[in-house]
């Protein structure tokens, strides 16, 4: 079972409602403090599109008036779609079905954010429609094999124009927000890294440059959608690239600093690149390494890559979880950062799954909210349980099988006993209820 980390000396205060808390996000009010977190779902047609599969994985989360929906990472052109069966917000003809997924979570009062993304380096599947891999840099991906291509200066504004046009798509669509992904070693994120960005002109070298091409999609969102439309940020707190040069805890703040002055109105902090694996997980590994070559993102490498992987990956996976076991909070002590720098809402994501966890992070003032995603994987009404106490409810255990499945097979719970005590009380619930 997952340990709580920096919210255990906490737990003995009284037990207050603080998830039941509203929140403002900009003009937009939230009924309660934990949200869930964006998951690439693999459940999208082939060609983006909205799909029952997809409103089903959401549908449950839902009904439990989950606060806040963060979609999937969308793309927001065919050069960013970055995963097999990713949806996508590129294209005015996704607008019917991607209002179908508002439609859900407005049938059951809760609120919906469309996170968009361009996956730059990190592609585990191009679109055929991608004309090329392009990155802040040249820097190779190691985990893909990729080699991108830097973005040419003439290239900047279409790359925004393309994050702004998606803003109004998801507008129109009936999204109550929007979330720029500017973490997780995404477009964004290899702009903000100097170990991505190695570029001498104005969006490389000094932070400020490095944060240009993001601050740019933000102004451009801000000045398409208007001063009341909500648009929140993910950000890393900490690139965890060890003997590579990340960005530091106190640059990433210092951009997040910059985007609150810019107008975003809310920050979800996470961490890591691809490349920094186990970095941005925590958990349990064992058999993650053949999992994804065979059924996940890894399957498209070569044969000889494959190979390789395969040979060294039992030494690795024990490494990883040494490195990183499973934690409660794992990113609050860079949240807190974040959170006393800024005025706007601090999200903060890792590994959250108990109320006692959960109440206690934002209690100790550390975080002003808190969302999870492998969490209600397992437990799709996680928001309604842990506000009932309820002792019985599917736990997540975090082996991140639905991880290792990404960009091959729908994200699910693939630990046997987890998914069918969740399936089992979805549903007694529906029964019961008649939903």
């Amino acid at each position: 079972m997952p340990t709580t980390q920096g919210a255990a000396d906490m737990t003995q205060s009284p037990h207050r409602k603080r998830l039941a808390t509203p929140l403002n996000i900009g003009a937009m009010t939230v009924a309660g403090r934990l949200f869930k977190s964006a998951t690439s779902e693999t459940r999208a047609s082939a060609d983006g599109f909205v799909t029952d599969e997809l409103l089903a994985f959401y549908e449950p989360m839902a009904e439990a008036g989950t606060p806040l929906i963060v979609t999937g990472n969308l793309y927001v052109s065919p050069q960013g779609k970055s995963a097999g069966r990713q949806a996508g917000i590129d294209a005015d003809d996704k607008i019917p079905g991607l209002r179908e997924w508002t439609g859900l979570a407005r049938r059951n009062g809760v609120r919906i954010v469309a996170q968009l993304n361009h996956g730059g380096r990190q592609i585990a599947e191009a679109a055929p429609a991608a004309d090329r891999i392009v990155s802040a840099s040249d820097v190779r991906e190691p985990l893909y094999g990729t080699k991108p291509s830097p973005l040419r200066l003439d290239e900047m504004p279409g790359v925004v124009e393309s994050f702004v046009a998606a803003g109004e798509r998801a507008r129109e669509a009936g999204f109550d927000g929007v979330q720029i992904h500017a973490a997780h070693g995404y477009l964004l994120s290899q702009f903000l890294t100097p170990h991505t960005n190695r570029r001498t002109d104005a969006y490389g070298g000094s932070l400020d440059n490095r944060a240009r091409l993001l601050v740019e999609v933000l102004k451009g969102l801000r000045a398409r959608l208007g001063d009341d439309y909500p648009i929140l940020v993910k950000i890393n707190g900490t690139d965890d690239l060890p003997f590579r040069r990340g960005a530091t805890t106190e640059e990433l703040v210092r951009v997040a600093v910059r985007l609150q002055d810019e107008g975003v109105d809310a920050v979800e902090v996470s961490r890591g690149h691809y490349e920094s694996w186990p970095g941005m997980i925590q958990g349990k590994y064992r058999g993650f390494i053949r999992t994804s070559l065979t059924l996940g993102a890894g399957r498209h490498l070569s044969g000889r890559r494959r190979a390789a992987t395969l040979a060294v990956a039992p030494l690795v996976e024990h490494v990883a979880e040494r490195l990183r076991p499973p934690l409660e909070g794992f990113n609050l002590p860079q949240a807190e950062q974040f959170t006393r720098a800024l005025d706007v809402p601090v999200i903060c994501v890792g590994g959250f799954h108990t109320r006692t966890g959960m109440e206690a992070a934002i209690a100790s003032g550390r975080t002003d909210a808190v969302s999870a995603a492998r969490a209600m994987i397992a437990d799709p009404y996680l928001y309604r349980n842990v506000l009932g106490d309820v002792a019985d409810r599917p736990v997540c255990g975090y082996c991140n099988g639905c991880i290792a499945r990404f960009s091959g097979l729908p994200v699910d719970c693939y630990s046997d006993e987890i998914r069918r005590d969740r399936d089992v009380m979805i549903e007694e619930h529906r029964v019961r209820t008649g939903e």
